[in-house]
């Protein structure tokens, strides 16, 4: 072969390569990889519909989720599970946390016999050693998880779900009056979408006397009592007419009806029959 021909062989070879694409594969051909400085990163498949299929361990954006329930995780073979959908904890305080994993709800995982959950209505204390978990099985709409004011910790729902260690009450649409509100979820053709978390670890309540009422605040603790000034108070009936009252008080027997018309005086007037 001739050094002309051996040339033209070596620039065609040449311009082959020079006008294809030379695909680097990370796994094997690179190291310290640092994508600090690049213009833009997307590590993730995505979009508003998850894969039909899946292999463990593969993740994907949800575009159309709402913020913070975005990313998917694949846990099983063709199941997508949420990922961020654990919700925060309310002042970080851990009792009856809600988290979801692909369908099921787990209502207060810390919930344990040497850590027990409780919730306080007045005076009566409950105390929950166990963890609860709510199972989607149809439906879309909203699940509301509470407890009762008997203590009962309940799924308030319109839709199609099964309860472990918690009470589902179908037909609610809102929290009930007098309840201890957790956390509600969104469902969607029986997957679970969203949570918010509900727990307040700080509440407060307004007492306010009304017409004919006193109140006192004294540590903590509000304590009403009948105005004087406007209502008068039943005493026992006085001996004698300069027996101690304060006017407007009033006292009755079987014979007499009494009054303070002042303080230290009172009247009384004979009770008729009818």
């Amino acid at each position: 072969m001739s050094r002309w021909t051996k040339t033209i062989g070596l620039v065609l070879c040449l311009g082959v390569h020079a006008t294809g694409q030379t695909l680097v594969d990370l796994r094997t051909q690179a190291k310290s990889i640092d994508f600090a400085g690049a213009a833009s990163t997307r590590p993730l498949k995505s979009g508003t519909a998850l894969p039909s299929n899946c292999a463990v361990g593969e993740m994907y954006f949800k575009t159309d989720a709402p913020v913070g329930a975005n990313l998917h995780g694949c846990t099983s073979q063709g199941v997508w599970s949420v990922e961020t959908s654990s919700l925060r904890s309310a002042s970080q305080l851990n009792d009856f946390t809600v988290t979801q994993s692909g369908t099921v709800l787990t209502i207060g995982a810390a919930c344990a016999l040497t850590t027990t959950c409780r919730v306080r209505f007045g005076n009566t204390s409950y105390s929950y050693s166990n963890s609860a978990t709510v199972t989607l099985t149809a439906g879309s709409g909203t699940a509301y998880i509470y407890i009762a004011s008997d203590g009962t910790l309940t799924v308030g729902h319109n839709l199609t779900l099964q309860c472990v260690n918690c009470v589902a009450q179908a037909g609610v649409t809102a929290f009930p009056p007098g309840s201890v509100p957790l956390a509600n979820w969104t469902a969607s053709n029986a997957a679970w979408v969203a949570g918010s978390d509900q727990r307040a670890f700080q509440s407060g309540k307004v007492v306010a006397a009304g017409v004919g009422l006193a109140g006192a605040e004294s540590a903590g603790t509000t304590t009403l009592s009948l105005d004087t000034t406007l209502v008068g108070m039943r005493v026992s009936p006085p001996a004698t007419a300069g027996d101690n009252c304060v006017a407007g008080s009033w006292a009755t027997d079987t014979t007499f009806y009494y009054t303070c018309v002042s303080e230290n005086t009172w009247r009384r007037a004979a009770l008729g029959v009818w």
